[in-house]
């Protein structure tokens, strides 16, 4: 695995909580800036499937990006909710997260796009 590529730049952002929007709707605050990084990307499987007369797609993905302090984080259960990927200027929900053969090098971020 000392041979990765990682060549795609993305954002892991953090949820900071809602606020009210100018409707007086809730809507989601989330942190932008906590980590910006290189990654490695790899299309793991995409379907596209009819349900309730609409279509939709599933995306599945992974990033495998450096082990660190920002990034060990996400190895804490139920923190997967609490963070988001940003690439390519789409946000991809954070499905589950693994430390690659536990050696504390790499993680593993699956992840699906949103929409």
């Amino acid at each position: 695995m000392s041979s990765i590529d990682m060549n795609q730049r993305i954002v892991i952002s953090e949820y900071l909580g809602e606020s009210q929007n100018d409707s007086g709707f809730d809507a989601p605050n989330w942190d932008d800036t906590y980590y910006l990084c290189w990654s490695a990307f790899k299309q793991i499987s995409g379907k596209e499937f009819i349900s309730a007369k609409a279509n939709n797609s599933e995306n599945i993905v992974t990033f495998t990006v450096r082990y660190c302090n920002k990034t060990k984080v996400l190895l804490v259960p139920g923190a997967t909710k609490q963070y988001k990927v940003i690439y390519k200027e789409k946000d991809y929900d954070i499905l589950f997260c693994s430390d690659y053969k536990n050696l504390h090098q790499w993680i593993d971020i699956k992840a699906e796009v949103k929409g």
